[in-house]
């Protein structure tokens, strides 16, 4: 059976883009790579990063794509032999997919805690919350979600976790955060649009003290409103530009699960790292190991290769950024202090108690 030393996922701490082209570069040509291409016969063509990668995105589509369109909690197991559920899980989890609890730094500016269910919006801020009080400091933790409606699965997740997550997605967020971080008091809520009648021009800031940490649920409006709810990247875009003062020198620590954690770091690099020269790093828990059996989840071969394929769009994306930075150095976006809260129109603000 394989065992594969652990490829480091790309490093960035604000400094220029090189390092993370030979980062992305040592990812994408790595043996787990290789050898997990092998396994569903393909090899790469070896005449650059760039050719490498756009050859890596087009095989996982046609191998590991088995969304077809749907979301991650729809998609069922696929059937593997015995031999490729091991291979394709190491190799996963050799290629940063697993989960990566420890800090780099003792700390950060920010912690962000990305959305989702309402279970993974419980752990992860729940995770977040473990990790200051085990000693990594922080002046902000933002938790961000969107104006999607509370489904089925969240529904149920919220009865057996005895909590109130409203509506949406966002609300999820901020009731997850005001549990794992003893919220108390009223928030203070920034907002705009209507989240019933037009989803992806809404949007909303709650903003809570906790001693002197700022703590925050946000939800932003979509790049593409006319066609879509705001996504991840629509989100931390508003936040870093809109919400916060992220500038050089500032540090970001991104909270998710695992197996999302190369995908979502390189995303995380590639809109918040680059353009406004922060440090970014990732730490993902993983569901597999939570106490609760309720939101325990294992981890399938075929969800791995799934995963890896979202990894590798995102260091397609990273690499090209990157590249193009390197070419034309791009000087980093200043605060946006003067222009914050307000997508397009200025912020109705209203204090209101919550619980």
């Amino acid at each position: 059976m394989p065992e594969f030393a652990p490829v480091r996922l790309p490093h960035y701490d604000g400094l220029g883009p090189h390092s993370l082209l030979a980062d992305v570069a040592a990812w994408t040509g790595s043996e787990p790579m290789h050898r997990l291409l092998a396994l569903f016969g393909g090899s790469l063509p070896g005449t650059g990063t760039a050719e490498d990668l756009a050859y890596l995105e087009a095989f996982s589509a046609d191998h590991w794509d088995f969304r077809a369109g749907r979301e991650r909690h729809e998609t069922a197991p696929q059937p593997l032999t015995p031999a490729h559920e091991h291979f394709a899980t190491e190799a996963a989890l050799a290629l940063g997919l697993g989960a990566a609890a420890t800090p780099r730094l003792a700390h950060y500016t920010h912690v962000l805690v990305l959305g989702g269910l309402v279970a993974s919006c419980l752990f992860r801020t729940r995770f977040a919350a473990e990790l200051l009080a085990s000693g990594t400091g922080a002046d902000h933790v933002t938790g961000v979600g969107g104006f999607r409606p509370l489904g089925g699965a969240d529904l149920e997740s919220a009865a057996l976790s005895g909590i109130d997550c409203g509506g949406y997605e966002v609300d999820a967020i901020e009731a997850s955060l005001k549990r794992a971080f003893s919220l108390a008091g009223d928030p203070l809520v920034d907002e705009g649009g209507d989240p019933l009648l037009d989803p992806g021009r809404a949007w909303k800031v709650a903003t809570y003290t906790a001693g002197p940490t700022t703590v925050r649920a946000v939800a932003a409006p979509s790049s593409q409103p006319g066609r879509r709810r705001a996504d991840t990247v629509d989100t931390c875009r508003f936040w870093a530009d809109r919400v916060v003062e992220l500038t050089p020198g500032d540090s970001v620590l991104v909270v998710t699960s695992a197996p999302y954690t190369a995908f979502q770091h390189c995303d995380a690099i590639t809109h918040m790292g680059l353009p406004y020269g922060c440090t970014v790093d990732t730490v993902g828990v993983d569901p597999a190991t939570l106490p609760e059996p309720h939101f325990r989840k294992q981890h399938t071969a075929s969800g791995y290769l799934q995963e890896v394929r979202s990894a590798i769009r995102s260091m397609r994306r990273l690499y090209h950024t990157a590249y193009a930075t390197a070419q034309t150095p791009i000087r980093p976006v200043e605060s946006a202090a003067g222009r914050r809260l307000t997508p397009d129109r200025p912020a109705r603000r209203t204090d209101r108690r919550r619980g």
